[in-house]
Parts: C-alpha cells; structure tokens; sequence
C-alpha cells in the first residue's frame, strides 16, 4: 500500500490521508483487499460515494460537477500512472456512477 501511495503524484497530504481512511473502512468491511484472487463486490453506500468524491450532498451538485470531482481523482489514481491503483480506480469508478444515479 505505501509503494502505491508513493506513487500518487500531485496528492496532497490531506487527500492522501482520506484515501488511507477510506482503504481501511473498506478492508474492514470486506470490500476491498489487495489480494488478486478477491471477487470485486464493493457496494457502496451512497453516503460514501459522495465522500470517495469529496462531495456534499447537501449542497446542490450537477452532473458536471461529479464528473469533474470523478476526473480529478483519476488523474492521479488511474491505472495507466500507478498500475497498483487499479482497485481504487476501480471503486471511483462505482463512486461516480452511484452519485449520477443519485442525482436522477
């Protein structure tokens, strides 16, 4: 997990920490393992999907606005920069689709 988080260039500090938290939660809950031979069921909430995208539900957001949010962290967590991101990638990826969903 470090070697990957060595590798996230342009992440500051901060991000970087809610990432490490965000990792946990789903590593406790059984979402996500780094393990290959894992199935990848990750069930977000959508409560979590707002957070992985740093978005207030509260506040009023567009679609472009997620998508935005969505391009900004896969600039820097996208498999093609850091193949060891590819779950993280991965679960983004879900993040925005249950956002735009959620905002039909």
């Amino acid at each position: 997990m470090s070697l990957a988080l060595v590798k996230l260039k342009g992440l500051s500090l901060f991000q970087l920490i809610a990432l490490f938290k965000l990792n946990q939660t789903l590593r406790r809950s059984g979402r996500f393992s780094f393990n290959k031979n894992q199935k990848s069921t990750s069930n977000l909430t959508i409560e979590e999907a707002y957070k992985i995208l740093n978005l207030d539900k509260k506040k009023n957001i567009s679609k472009v606005d997620v998508k935005s949010a969505y391009l900004k962290i896969q600039k820097k967590i996208h498999p093609d920069v850091s193949p060891e991101t590819a779950r993280l990638s991965s679960i983004v990826n879900e993040a925005k689709e249950i956002v735009l969903k959620d905002l039909e």
